[in-house]
């Protein structure tokens, strides 16, 4: 259909964005029967019936993430080479795994998060910090004083702790996380954006101290299972689905975007029988975390060996090109 010509500049503009939502309605209805039409093919497949004209598979669309490159240390899933390497790693210790008798098996150590901040941190850095000691139930806050990293790593090593993490901030809103492994490393830096605390969320719950659930989803290399079992390893590995709190770290082209969750399930009364709805409440904090580097030891700047550095101009060559 071709809309007469009109020359009223308003009234034009009136019937091409009625024209254009009436193409909208029909693509949508042609979608929406598509989709009928292929569930019921496989209801009549699995009973046995005539299933007719088979209507073709629903189109994947193409996105950067669906059309990304082929990393050579991609990781193939059950692969015994990285098991094996998974088995014996810095991060083994803090996964657990219940003996005969029910306990924890032998060489389990719970881990025991530090948490600090730059000198003179502002107030709002101040309440991020304060999510995050709720959603890591073994965290405990440190104040940075005139020490250095080097000098916090020896003493909280010396305190037994696990896990450091050093938060820093410009113009009041957090930019920086550097998360060190103790006492031997390795040590990792993340650049962090979209910080939102618990409070300023819309509808969201409040965070108990129960152990959560702990989702990795999407790294599929090295470097992305190593990175993912690093974040993973501040968790006691045992949750307590009493809380019904899972924390997510989810990979969509190298931004690991972290949410905390609490998982509802709901009667509703439908037509025929009552139904179990499951929903989510979020609970906060939120934030998105970048990959900038992880080295080999613990925090050092001067001598210490990188086992990855982002480098923009020679790694980002390609926009579907990803590294975890």
């Amino acid at each position: 259909m071709t809309p007469p010509v009109v020359g009223n500049k308003l009234k034009r503009a009136a019937l091409w964005a009625r024209e254009k939502e009436r193409k909208k309605k029909d693509k949508q209805a042609k979608r929406d029967a598509r989709k009928k039409k292929r569930t019921r093919q496989q209801q009549l497949n699995r009973d046995g019936g005539e299933i007719g004209e088979i209507e073709p598979p629903a189109q994947r669309p193409r996105t950067l993430e669906s059309t990304r490159e082929v990393e050579t240390t991609a990781v193939a899933a059950g692969d015994a080479e990285v098991l094996g390497d998974e088995a014996d790693d810095e991060f083994a210790a803090h996964e657990y795994r219940a003996g005969p008798d029910g306990e924890p098996w032998a060489g389990f150590v719970k881990p025991k998060i530090m948490i600090t901040t730059r000198p003179r941190p502002s107030r709002e850095l101040f309440r991020f910090v304060g999510d995050l000691i709720t959603v890591v139930p073994s965290a405990f806050f440190y104040p940075r004083r005139h020490f250095t990293v080097q000098q916090i790593c020896a003493l909280a090593s010396e305190k037994g702790f696990s896990h450091l993490i050093v938060l820093s901030e410009k113009a009041k809103k957090c930019n920086g996380l550097l998360l060190s492994k103790l006492p031997a490393g390795p040590t990792a830096f993340f650049k962090v954006s979209n910080v939102e605390v618990g409070g300023d969320l819309p509808d969201s719950g409040r965070q108990t101290t129960h152990q959560p659930e702990i989702l990795l989803n999407n790294f599929s290399t090295r470097l992305g299972r190593r990175v993912g079992r690093f974040l993973g390893s501040l968790f006691y590995a045992k949750p307590a689905f009493r809380g019904r709190q899972a924390v997510t770290f989810h990979n969509q082209r190298d931004y690991i975007f972290v949410r905390h969750h609490r998982y509802i399930f709901e009667e509703r009364d439908d037509k025929k029988a009552k139904k179990v709805i499951a929903r989510l409440q979020e609970l906060g904090p939120r934030f998105t975390l970048k990959l900038r580097w992880l080295q080999d030891g613990t925090f050092d700047t001067k001598f210490g060996a990188y086992e990855w550095l982002h480098r923009r101009k020679q790694m980002d060559t390609s926009r579907r090109k990803f590294h975890l």
